[in-house]
């Protein structure tokens, strides 16, 4: 498959948002209105695509920040690949367009009325979709308290903590130690840690010579891409990466400044702590979460909330055992933001549900030339109404090189002007 095949080429738009105060549309309305929430991966591409199918709908984009800061990219940033201009976007593309973008936080929903309420007022909609993203479970750590969250940073929702992780790399002194952790259970872009963790190396070996990089996994061994990452730490990194697999922490200490398991206490120059994840606090201010549960269960032929009527969710809060056997990735929010884009117009339209499919598309770099990837395609299976993985249709590459660095840089261009243009 070429990337070509998933997402096509283009420009992205910059320059300031277009924001329209929501008690302009408290009111009811005539037209058909869809209402997004989030404007990351997911969000984004729903608003862009309902607006592609059919533009006599009325699209409404609400998202609390003013720019789209990419996850994905991001840890290219730590190491100065990128910089965060590289990585954040205005939603002037997805004005133009005609979508009205909303600059608000979502804190209420009331299905049976259709309207969302934010801090602002309320926005009517005749469907909804919510992308809601992720959260950390830093309920799970003792000792995590309001100190704690400025001395660990986690990095992984790009944006200020990506700079502090960034400027506390760049100041350590040669010969020092970096700590970083692997989330446990489902969580968001699995290889993630792991090119996060190529790519510090990479940079201390270049950078900061007799330094040290200690990975505790709670896994067994890498999760994913697991040959291919060990092939090339084993290839270049084997005097700066430390990796320690079934490594489970259990609190921390901010005065200290140590991480610590249930067996050893860990101090570090630089730690970076990436929790355990959960769907983002709006999947449970909105009632799309079970009781005791952590993701939000949908209808896989639709992504339609099975507790909410009327509300599709997407990106990385669903609940995989519902939704599919698909990783919480940039390209597969993207890929649920077309298949609910397309619900959602049929759903309006008074048509039958198209049957959905989706990709993944995921490249990362092992050092700041070189990339791995792997990628999937999935769709629905009606006799078992579940979305399933075509094997056939799922690679992993051979190994490593330069021509796929060059590739994971046009897939990041790619699926932002996707997007946003």
């Amino acid at each position: 498959m070429k990337r070509r095949d998933f997402i096509k080429y283009g420009a992205v738009g910059l320059g300031a948002v277009s924001l329209c105060g929501p008690n302009v549309f408290a009111a009811g309305h005539n037209r058909r209105r869809a209402v997004v929430v989030g404007g990351g991966y997911g969000g984004a591409t729903a608003a862009r695509y309902i607006k592609l199918i059919d533009s006599s709908i009325e699209v409404i984009l609400v998202e609390k920040n003013a720019q789209f800061v990419s996850c994905p990219i991001s840890n290219w940033v730590l190491v100065g690949m990128k910089k965060m201009a590289d990585i954040s976007f205005s939603y002037e593309g997805l004005a133009a367009r005609g979508i009205k973008v909303v600059k608000d936080e979502i804190i209420g929903i009331d299905a049976k009325a259709g309207f969302v309420q934010g801090k602002n007022g309320k926005i009517d909609y005749d469907r909804l979709i919510v992308s809601p993203g992720i959260d950390f479970r830093y309920e799970m750590i003792e000792g995590f308290d309001a100190e704690a969250h400025k001395i660990f940073p986690h990095a992984y929702k790009a944006g200020p903590q990506t700079v502090q992780l960034q400027q506390q790399l760049m100041a350590m002194k040669p010969g020092g130690t970096v700590l970083m952790t692997v989330p446990d259970g489902a969580y968001r872009c699995p290889p993630g840690p792991y090119e996060r963790a190529s790519l510090i190396a990479d940079y201390l070996r270049k950078n900061k010579p007799g330094s040290k990089l200690i990975i505790l996994d709670p896994h067994q061994k890498i999760a994913s891409k697991g040959k291919l990452f060990k092939a090339a730490w084993d290839a270049y990194y084997t005097d700066v990466i430390e990796y320690r697999s079934e490594e489970i922490i259990a609190a921390v200490d901010s005065k200290k400044g140590t991480i610590s398991t249930y067996d050893k206490e860990y101090s570090a120059d630089v730690i970076n702590f990436i929790p355990d994840q959960k769907a983002g606090k709006l999947a449970f201010d909105l009632g799309l979460i079970p009781e005791k549960k952590l993701w939000a269960p949908v209808k896989p032929l639709n992504l339609e909330s099975t507790l909410v009527p009327g509300v599709h969710v997407i990106g990385d809060a669903t609940d995989s055992l519902t939704s599919g056997p698909m990783p919480k990735s940039g390209f597969v929010a993207n890929s649920m933001g077309k298949v609910a884009a397309a619900a959602v117009v049929a759903e309006l339209s008074g048509k039958t549900l198209p049957a959905p499919s989706f990709a993944n598309t995921c490249y990362s770099m092992v050092n700041d030339k070189e990339a791995i990837f792997i990628t999937g395609v999935y769709k629905y299976d009606s006799a078992a109404g579940q979305n399933i993985k075509i094997k056939e249709a799922s690679v992993t590459s051979p190994g490593r090189s330069e021509y796929y660095g060059k590739c994971a840089n046009d897939w990041a261009t790619s699926i932002w002007s996707d997007m946003l243009s």
